[in-house]
């Protein structure tokens, strides 16, 4: 029996070889450890050329991406409907907003206006002029106000029928229509005329012919119309006071028997009547003693 040659024999596989792996330890990873890896990393990042990034600033920065991705992209997304329809600022305002109810028919009012701002030379004069017209219209309304406050009446004849004044006796005429006068005061005691006693609207009328001097309110005698004339040859001045009304006014030439108020009790008075002063060349007369009473 030959012997085999040991050499020659292919060897035994399973003996020689195992089919399972061999096992690789991982080597564990101290903090110590993944710091000095960091830095040997970093080391030749910088060689290389490559900026140093420390691993809490990059974790930040990527954070902050995110955040700024999550805040753009999250609304967008949430505003839609879920009709596939975006959202409209319409919708958001009717959703935050508090209820109101508005009639369909009520508009917005036009505001109209005179003013304006004046900015050029021209504008400004232009305002300042139409300033001064409407200060100007103010005042002369103040004006006509007042004017038309104080003005006595001018009144008509009275409705009563009254009898003819007495006739012209020695340049004058009476100043009431005829009839009975009661006389309350005359000339004396401070008093300058003679007060005769007559209902309101009793026409008064000028004792002789000459010129309306004046016709108004005067204090205590209320409203007064006085007149001047030529009597034989003196100049009279004749005063009636306390009228209801004037049917005079200043400037007027007047005749002898023409009305020229009507009784009334104006002015510093307690009762209808007639207050009337005569003067001749300036010096006060007792009318009962020149006028046909």
């Amino acid at each position: 029996m030959s012997q085999i040659d040991s050499s020659s024999v292919a060897p035994d596989t399973d003996q020689t070889t195992s089919l399972v792996p061999a096992r690789t330890e991982t080597p564990v990873r101290t903090k110590a450890g993944m710091r000095a890896v960091i830095r040997k990393a970093e080391r030749e990042a910088r060689r290389a050329g490559a900026p140093r990034v420390r691993p809490l600033r990059a974790i930040g920065t990527v954070a902050a991406v995110g955040a700024l991705i999550a805040g753009v992209a999250f609304p967008a997304y949430a505003a839609i409907k879920s009709d596939g329809t975006a959202v409209t600022m319409h919708d958001v305002a009717a959703g935050e907003a508090q209820s109101l109810v508005v009639a369909s028919e009520v508009e917005s009012p036009v505001v109209t206006g005179s003013s304006y701002a004046a900015t050029t030379p021209e504008e400004l004069e232009k305002a300042a002029a139409e300033k001064a017209a409407a200060e100007r219209a103010k005042q002369q309304a103040a004006a006509a106000a007042a004017a038309a406050a104080s003005a006595p009446a001018v009144a008509s004849a009275p409705a009563t029928s009254y009898a003819a004044p007495a006739a012209v006796s020695g340049g004058f005429g009476s100043p009431l229509p005829g009839g009975s006068y009661y006389i309350s005061r005359s000339v004396g005691s401070g008093h300058q005329g003679t007060d005769m006693v007559c209902a309101a609207g009793t026409p008064i009328y000028a004792v002789t012919s000459g010129t309306v001097v004046t016709a108004g309110w005067s204090g205590a005698y209320g409203n007064l119309v006085t007149f001047t004339g030529n009597v034989n040859g003196s100049g009279v001045e004749v005063r009636n006071a306390h009228m209801s009304s004037i049917a005079v006014s200043p400037g007027q030439t007047v005749q002898a028997g023409q009305v020229i108020g009507y009784v009334g009790s104006t002015g510093r008075s307690t009762a209808n009547h007639l207050h009337i002063e005569v003067r001749i060349n300036g010096g006060l007369v007792d009318p009962m003693g020149v006028l046909p009473i």
